[in-house]
């Protein structure tokens, strides 16, 4: 018996066939709900090819991180699955998922799946090399700021290397951080600091969706004003020292203009 970690990819266009084969067979299956903005009806899609009478439930990232024996041991006697937005390796409770069910001696099996940051990179051109340490933006709470963000796009532009910006989802309280709101805080806090950014920012809105919108320019204020479609949204703060492919990727993929 065998407890898969399965990635359902951005999208279901990106679903691949051994997600589908084993989502199929499986006897139980869990559907992570934490990233599952933008993926449509998650819960009906693996409905729809759970095997008949299979159960197929919501859980939370909480409820999945404490409740993390009972799956293992129900994976002793049966094939289970974790279904999860994206990539499942993405995030740290997944792999501390798998490590765990091993040492308790239950098999394991990661079903990997295209990854947010592959389809940022497929939607901008930039070149993957160049991507540094990906920092998640997060809305200010009692007043407090992420300024700990700023030092890491510093870190990263020193280096020449673009930043990842994952912007803040509070699924459970209907929140998600949009373009236009990232970037007017990402300015406020670098005027608070004194700080200066010299780069290219990069707007990327539903990438891997039939509707995925890309914008790039070195004024942050012209993608606040860009009409954007719904979340999920990202932001990539870019060297301004790009390669030539990456510059003419981003004229023709995202409209920039130097």
């Amino acid at each position: 018996m065998t407890l898969y970690i399965v990635g359902l990819g951005p999208s279901p266009a990106y679903l691949s066939l051994r997600a589908i084969s084993v989502l199929s067979r499986a006897s139980r299956i869990y559907v992570d709900s934490y990233t599952s903005i933008g993926f449509g009806d998650v819960l009906q899609l693996v409905r729809g090819l759970a095997g008949p009478g299979v159960v197929v439930a919501p859980v939370e990232r909480r409820v999945l991180e404490e409740g993390a024996a009972r799956i293992i041991e129900e994976a002793r006697s049966s094939d289970v699955a974790v279904a999860v937005v994206g990539d499942p390796l993405t995030a740290t409770t997944h792999n501390a998922l798998r490590l765990e069910a091993m040492r308790k001696g239950v098999r394991v099996e990661v079903v990997p799946a295209v990854s947010g940051l592959q389809m940022v990179v497929a939607e901008t051109g930039l070149s993957w090399y160049k991507f540094g340490r990906p920092v998640t933006l997060v809305r200010p709470e009692y007043g407090v700021k992420p300024y700990s963000v700023l030092d890491v796009v510093a870190e990263n532009l020193g280096r020449g290397l673009h930043t990842l910006l994952l912007l803040d989802l509070r699924l459970d309280e209907g929140y998600m951080m949009t373009i236009p709101e990232a970037l007017r805080l990402l300015r406020e806090m670098a005027s608070e600091k004194g700080a200066v950014i010299d780069a290219v920012y990069v707007g990327v809105a539903r990438a891997g969706f039939p509707d995925s919108m890309c914008r790039a320019s070195r004024s942050p204020g012209l993608l606040e004003e860009e009409r954007w479609p719904p979340p999920p949204h990202s932001i990539v703060v870019a060297s301004p020292r790009l390669h030539p492919v990456e510059e003419e990727s981003l004229r023709r993929l995202c409209g920039f203009k130097d």
